[in-house]
């Protein structure tokens, strides 16, 4: 998904400027904890060259920033979700260019677009236009600032493209440029947050259980390296609560804290039953798919160890357990017993497409029902087993939140706006020691 050996290209010289010119512009220092007030609207000043004489490079660790004008290369997927399309033709306009590739399979198309009009489809897509301002100022900051982070490699290098429009980078293109957002774009120009010299990578989600997490959620994560997201609280609750604990993670989203900034939303709690049945087809349908994409997120216990596999079927489920959480309590770690071995199933989106519940009803926080889909609604869960004639059935689960759970929750950034917060107050509210700086 990004890289994390960058290239040998910035100066030292450049860096060397860049911050006598912060010190020359009298810019305030940005770190801080979440949540304080930053002491100016300006941000520092990014002014990245294109001098070629950067030989002397500070480290494999420095970055080489695109410019205000870059291109984003998006590789545009099919109503099907496969990178190749039948035919040349688009169901909707697109700004930018196209590169068109034929293959046997069909037509691959990238759209090569400037960054902020790239915005512009993005932001629309991600947060709904009718929030309040600064949370869409906040929302077009973290877009711009995950865009720029890819920029550092291509996800599809075969086609020059560096992202394609869909969840697993950044939407696009799924809702029209919108007035309200067009605006948030236009105010934030060139913005983006940075970590130390770095652009960080800024995740985002939909809703929290009242707790973020890091990194350490996905197998090529690694908290030491993004500092900047942290497991909070989010809300007036105590900011450092260890939840990875079952027995205290398990009493905390079973109930409800009065200080949680989001304990009114649809998706704050939720409830629904998985029976072993559908686990065992969850198993059969995706163990192959995310074997092939993981190299120890699906393991197989082996005597006393546990090694990769690619094997369909560990035959009939007789059990699933939690052995592991993450900072907040995210699911790390699933066991899962079978008739024919046991699978350890790693990583909170492996871990929710094995317990998805496809079909079934999920209870949410404001009573209603809606339809479950292949993936559970978060990895902030409990299991609890429910039997049927003194028999283990399934599970009632038990959870929180929705989303991956990392970085900045979008629900409580407008929750956050309509208190009163303006777009850095946010950002620093869920990134640590974070400041902006714009691209030149």
């Amino acid at each position: 998904m990004y890289r994390e050996t960058l290239k040998r290209k910035a100066a030292l010289l450049i860096l060397a400027c860049a911050f006598l010119l912060f010190l020359i512009t009298g810019e305030p220092d940005r770190s801080g904890a979440g949540g304080e007030a930053l002491e100016s609207q300006e941000a520092e000043r990014l002014v990245i060259s294109d001098d070629d004489t950067k030989e002397d490079a500070l480290s494999e660790e420095s970055w080489t920033l695109p410019d205000a004008d870059a291109q984003v290369r998006v590789l545009l997927l099919s109503d099907s979700g496969s990178i190749y399309h039948e035919s040349k033709e688009l169901d909707r306009e697109y700004p930018g260019t196209f590169t068109y590739y034929e293959e046997s399979a069909g037509w691959v198309i990238v759209n090569e677009v400037p960054l902020e009009e790239y915005l512009r489809l993005v932001v629309p897509s991600e947060m709904p236009s009718g929030w309040a301002a600064e949370a869409l100022k906040a929302q077009a900051v973290c877009a711009r600032t995950y865009a720029v982070w890819q920029m550092q490699d291509y996800a599809y290098p075969e086609y020059d493209a560096h992202v394609d429009d869909s969840t697993s980078y950044q939407v696009y293109g799924s809702i029209d440029a919108q007035e309200t957002t067009d605006a948030a774009v236009e105010a934030t120009a060139g913005q983006i947050l940075l970590y130390g010299d770095s652009p960080v990578k800024a995740y985002y989600f939909a809703t929290s259980c009242g707790v973020t997490t890091d990194e350490n959620i996905w197998e090529d994560g690694d908290s030491s390296l993004t500092p900047y997201i942290a497991g909070i609280n989010v809300g007036e609750s105590e900011r450092i609560l260890d939840l990875t604990d079952e027995e205290t993670f398990a009493k905390f989203i079973r109930n409800k804290r009065a200080g949680d900034l989001e304990i009114s939303e649809p998706w704050y709690r939720w409830s629904t039953y998985v029976s072993l049945e559908q686990i065992q087809e969850n198993v059969e349908k995706w163990i192959q798919v995310s074997s092939a994409k993981s190299e120890q997120g699906i393991l197989l216990k082996d005597g006393d160890n546990y090694v990769s596999t690619k094997r369909e079927s560990i035959g009939e489920i007789r059990s699933a357990e939690i052995i592991r959480r993450n900072t907040g309590g995210a699911a790390l770690e699933l066991l899962l017993e079978g008739t024919e071995g046991t699978l350890k199933i790693q990583y909170e989106y492996n871990i929710r497409l094995m317990l998805g519940v496809p079909g079934g009803a999920v209870h949410k926080n404001d009573g209603t029902d809606v339809s479950g889909g292949d993936l559970l609604p978060s990895g902030y869960f409990v299991l609890e087993e429910v039997y049927e004639d003194g028999v283990l059935s399934g599970y009632q689960i038990y959870g929180g939140g929705y989303g991956h759970g990392a970085g900045m929750s979008q629900n409580g950034a407008r929750l956050l706006a309509e208190q009163g917060a303006d777009y850095e107050e946010i950002l620093n509210y869920f990134y640590t020691d974070v400041r902006l700086a714009i691209l030149e």
